[in-house]
C-alpha cells in the first residue's frame, strides 16, 4: 500500500472568498487541498471518496451541525475543523472526540498550527 507523504485538506461548505483564502493558506502551507464541496451531499461524498487528513466546514452555515455529523461518520479518522463567519472561534474535533476544542483565531496562524504545518515561505 502506497502511504500520501502530503497531509491533505477538503473544504466544504465555506464562503467562495473564505475558501480561495484558506485554499491559498493551506497550500502556502504545503497541504494539499485535494476538493471544496458545495451542496452537503457532494461534501459527504468526497469525503467518503477522499478519504482527507482534515476537514474545513463552515460552522454558520444551514445545517452545519447535521453536515458535521455525517462527515464524521463518513471520515471518521479526519480532523474536523468547523470555521467561524467572523473568523473568531474556531471549533477543532479531533478524530475519536465527542465535544470540540475551542480555539480563539487568530485566521491564518491558528489554522496552520491546528494542522500541524508551517508556512513554506513569509510572506514579505
Amino acid at each position: 500500500m502506497h502511504q500520501r507523504s502530503c497531509r491533505r485538506a477538503l473544504l466544504g461548505n465555506l464562503a467562495p472568498v473564505v475558501r480561495l483564502g484558506i485554499t491559498g493558506l493551506l497550500q502556502d502551507g504545503g497541504l494539499e487541498v485535494v476538493g471544496h464541496g458545495g451542496r452537503p451531499d457532494a461534501i459527504v461524498e468526497e469525503a467518503r471518496r477522499l478519504q482527507p487528513d482534515a476537514i474545513v466546514l463552515g460552522l454558520d452555515g444551514y445545517g452545519s451541525s447535521e453536515l458535521k455529523e455525517r462527515v464524521r461518520d463518513a471520515v471518521p479518522r479526519a480532523k474536523l475543523i468547523l470555521w467561524p463567519r467572523d473568523e473568531t472561534e474556531m471549533q477543532v474535533f479531533d478524530p475519536g472526540s465527542s465535544s470540540p476544542r475551542r480555539i480563539a483565531v487568530s485566521a491564518s496562524h491558528a489554522l496552520l498550527t491546528e494542522l500541524g504545518i508551517h508556512r513554506a515561505r513569509e510572506r514579505e
